[in-house]
């Protein structure tokens, strides 16, 4: 419960932030006047959060359902270091300023480290989709992990493509 409560009450902070940065519109960075709260951030987070709880409880068991929600924060949450990986792998080849530090051991420790940071990332997000072997729909529980991991990457992108539209018209 106290897991569920943190992830649930800190993921709220994002729409407010991105509310204020006018990532989102500008309602969503309000806060409500007597509790000092991001009310519809939050009221933003439950109506999501309830749909992804339904989703992913249809066929299967509130265990199914907790597997699903946990593979779809597995793979969002090491997507980044896919990215972050193939930077460090891809940076090795640009000169360095006097104020970076590199890696100890130089440019083929880094590359191995990157190959080693890329392939357990990897890894971790493939295995993220093996259903567990409890499962009474292992192909429901497989569809249900990609199309809403699918769906999370794609509110994102549309989210961040949205915001720089606004910043080119705020700047123009």
């Amino acid at each position: 419960m106290g897991a569920a409560s943190a992830f649930l009450a800190a993921v709220a902070r994002l729409p407010f932030v991105a509310g204020i940065d006018r990532f989102l519109p500008p309602v969503f960075g309000k806060l409500h006047p007597r509790w000092r709260t991001p009310y519809v951030a939050l009221i933003l987070q439950a109506v999501c959060g309830a749909v992804f709880v339904f989703l992913g409880q249809a066929g299967t068991s509130v265990k199914g359902a907790y597997d699903v929600l946990v593979s779809m924060g597995i793979v969002t949450y090491f997507l980044p270091y896919l990215f972050l990986f193939a930077a460090m792998f891809r940076l090795q080849r640009e000169p360095a300023g006097p104020e970076v530090i590199r890696v100890p051991g130089g440019k083929p420790t880094a590359l191995l480290l990157s190959c080693v940071g890329f392939s357990t990332a990897s890894l971790t997000i493939a295995l993220s989709f093996v259903p567990s072997p409890g499962e009474a729909h292992p192909v429901l529980a497989i569809a249900k992990v990609v199309g809403g991991t699918g769906a999370l990457v794609a509110v994102g992108a549309f989210l961040y493509w949205l915001g720089q539209k606004r910043a080119r018209l705020a700047s123009a």
